[in-house]
């Protein structure tokens, strides 16, 4: 490992300030570059019904072995519920374990979802499951190093200018790319177009919170076993509630440094789905014709 600790991690990229708030158009705003747009709203309304279940009972009835995770993790525990301004179902998963998600892709496009798959130099490391009127699902596939648990994190940093012609291109540029991806399923985030216009870090975490989980039997889902001592970690006084949450800055469990100035991504192996991937796409479209 190139990084041990949490100070070194903690010192670089301190110049990289994002601002989450929403406005009415459910746009991101960074310091200086208004007007970003989240690429799932910029396909999707947001849904009225903030449903996690209809998802986590796929995942159960397939034996995948998920806990959920971050914001959805945190409201359930303190509020008993997904929180207000929850966005997505942040969902996590053992990189180890991907061949369940691999299972699981039939019943997902039959239930009508779009699956798109990130990679990261050549690492699987999240499952993205967008249907229109529910919450996208993001599975992220975490690796140990040493005694941490580690993932890739990012997301787009908006319009480089504040205009608002720049904004509208670049909106168009999010959409264009978005549906690109889910023809493809399986692309590689740090090549262009992906990378445009992203900012990168790591998901850096004590791997024993994500040894063990249990099943809640109130929320019918997987959460992580110690599950108090996780958000203690992530939130710090978890059970008070916060105006102003910048994930970047706030958050104990990432980083502002890229996965490979943490840790050697040559010890991983790279992703071998694809040809399972395609295998099991042409038996869906098998299917599809012959129910015609």
């Amino acid at each position: 490992m190139k990084l041990n600790g949490r100070d070194r991690a903690e010192d670089k990229g301190k110049e990289q300030v994002v601002d989450r708030t929403l406005n009415k158009e459910d746009q991101v705003h960074l310091k200086g570059n208004e007007g970003a747009v989240e690429e799932e709203d910029a396909l999707f309304p947001r849904p009225r019904d903030k449903d996690y279940r209809s998802f986590t009972d796929l995942l159960n009835e397939h034996g995948v072995p998920y806990a959920i995770d971050s914001g959805v993790l945190l409201g359930l525990m303190r509020d008993g519920k997904l929180l207000d301004h929850e966005k997505d179902i942040d969902l996590q998963m053992w990189a180890e374990d991907e061949e369940y998600l691999l299972r699981l892709l039939p019943a997902a496009w039959d239930q009508g979802y779009t699956v798109t798959i990130w990679l990261y130099r050549g690492l699987v490391c999240q499952y993205r499951f967008l249907r229109e009127g529910k919450l996208p699902v993001h599975i992220m596939l975490f690796r140990r190093a040493g005694s941490w648990a580690w993932c890739p994190a990012g997301e787009g940093t908006g319009p480089p200018f504040s205009g608002r012609v720049t904004r509208r291109f670049y909106r168009y540029f999010v959409v264009a790319r978005k549906k690109l991806r889910e023809r493809l399923i399986a692309t590689e985030v740090t090549r262009w177009p992906w990378k445009v216009r992203r900012q990168t870090g790591t998901w850096w975490v004590p791997a024993r919170f994500f040894e063990q989980r249990k099943y809640h039997p109130l929320y019918e889902a997987y959460i992580p076993t110690e599950w108090d001592a996780y958000l203690t970690y992530r939130y710090g006084s978890w059970r008070t509630p916060v105006e102003k949450w910048n994930i970047w800055t706030d958050d104990g469990g990432l980083r502002q440094v890229r996965p490979e100035e943490m840790v050697d991504l040559s010890r991983y192996q790279a992703w071998n789905g694809a040809p399972v991937l395609k295998e099991t796409r042409v038996k869906v479209k098998t299917k599809l014709r012959g129910s015609r």
